[in-house]
């Protein structure tokens, strides 16, 4: 009988032994739920115990420590996965880990030197070439950045991974060159159309850039040339200064001189405001403009309102733009509606009296290569050319852009 009481003892301690046994699946798995509920320091709660019964259990130890990096504790992140990295047959997991923390903690040299020990054992691996690029690029070792693009896509036949890298490079150009066309039709009734042109050259400097611009004019068979300059001035708090001014060769299709500024405040939160005003010189009449814009800005779309006041006739003009953007491939649509007297372009002449013109308008912008540009231009205005009277007016402009 004693027997089989000591049997029955030494069955219940057993089962009770295996009953606290752990299970690292189980574990694992409510770690990993923490973590997609970015429960970080309930997940480490978890998976620490398991670390210390399981220390040879490398899958354990790079989860671990992944964990610390998407918690931005990048020191510990380091201290777990950079043995396993440094192996000299290292674990492919760990690297990729050891890659990802170095990177979003920007320590872009030792990224890069991970990078190029795990392509060692892949060489193919988009994902990491294009880390690899990134850190290149941070770092403004752009031609190195673009040959390894250039390697990798012939490889793989694509160059769609590394738009947004090329982009960034792209961006860095200092220069640039546009031209652009614009005419201006009317019907109902009709004149003569009207047609301007403009070629310009711009520069970027760190924290500047200036913009130099020859106009030409030809308007019921006068023709005449406006030169004029932008310059902007950006500051450490991400406002900026822009600055117009401007002198021409006549008075009946551009203004004798021109001047404008306008500051655009430190964005707040997701809105961008901005204040200035533009004064046009005429032998006869002066117009001066006050001006601003709000913008809120979401995502990929920016909705913007800016509305002018000509003091001169003590009338409001207002503007509301809808545009979006992709920053990766640098493409633009904008629509844009107006009620008021502004002339496109400011394109005053010497014989303006304070009439109304609704407009509505699309243009694009379009990428083509990695620095080319062109920009189709079109807005419909209903025009009040006499009072009282209005007819159909055409702005169709086409812009070419070259960055270099």
């Amino acid at each position: 009988m004693r027997f089989f009481y000591y049997l029955v003892v030494l069955l219940c301690i057993t089962s009770m032994s295996f009953a606290q046994e752990v299970n690292p699946d189980t574990v694992m798995a409510q770690a990993k739920q923490e973590t997609e509920k970015g429960n970080f320091d309930k997940a480490l709660s978890l998976i620490e115990p398991l670390r210390a019964k399981f220390p040879e259990n490398e899958d354990i130890q790079v989860y671990a420590g992944r964990i610390y990096s998407w918690k931005k504790d990048y020191p510990s992140a380091i201290k777990i996965i950079a043995p396993l990295a440094d192996k000299t047959k290292p674990n492919p997991d760990a690297l990729l880990a050891i890659i990802n923390i170095y990177f979003w903690s920007e320590q872009y040299e030792k990224c890069i030197w991970y990078c190029d020990k795990y392509l060692a054992i892949d060489s193919k691996s988009v994902d990491v070439i294009k880390i690899k690029a990134s850190c290149l690029e941070k770092l403004n070792r752009d031609q190195e950045a673009l040959d390894i693009i250039e390697k990798a896509s012939l490889a793989d036949n694509s160059t769609q991974p590394f738009r947004g890298i090329r982009t960034l490079i792209g961006r860095k150009a200092k220069n640039a060159v546009s031209a652009s066309y614009l005419n201006i039709s009317t019907s109902n009734p009709g004149q003569s159309p009207l047609h301007y042109g403009y070629i310009e050259y711009s520069h970027k400097f760190s924290k500047s850039a200036i913009v130099g611009r020859a106009n030409v004019g030809h308007v019921n068979n006068d023709t005449e040339m406006l030169f004029e300059t932008d310059f902007y001035q950006t500051f450490s708090n991400k406002s900026y200064l822009y600055a117009n001014a401007g002198i021409s060769t006549g008075e009946a299709v551009f203004p004798v001189g021109k001047a404008g500024l306008e500051y655009y405040f430190t964005p707040y939160k997701k809105f961008d405001f901005s204040f200035g005003a533009r004064f046009m010189h005429f032998e006869s009449d002066d117009i001066t403009l006050l001006t601003g814009q709000i913008a809120y800005n979401t995502g990929s779309y920016t909705l913007a309102y800016r509305p002018y006041y000509d003091t001169g006739n003590a009338l409001f003009s207002h503007v509301l733009s809808l545009q979006k953007s992709n920053e990766e491939k640098e493409r633009i649509i904008r629509l844009e509606l107006q009620y008021g007297t502004v002339p496109y372009l400011y394109l005053y002449n010497g014989f303006t009296q304070p009439l109304k013109a609704y407009r509505a308008g699309i243009q694009y912008q379009h990428r083509l290569g990695d620095s080319f540009f062109v920009r189709p231009i079109f807005l419909y205005e209903y025009e009040e050319y006499i009072p009282g009277e209005y007819r159909n007016k055409f702005n169709v402009q086409l812009i070419v852009t070259k960055r270099f």
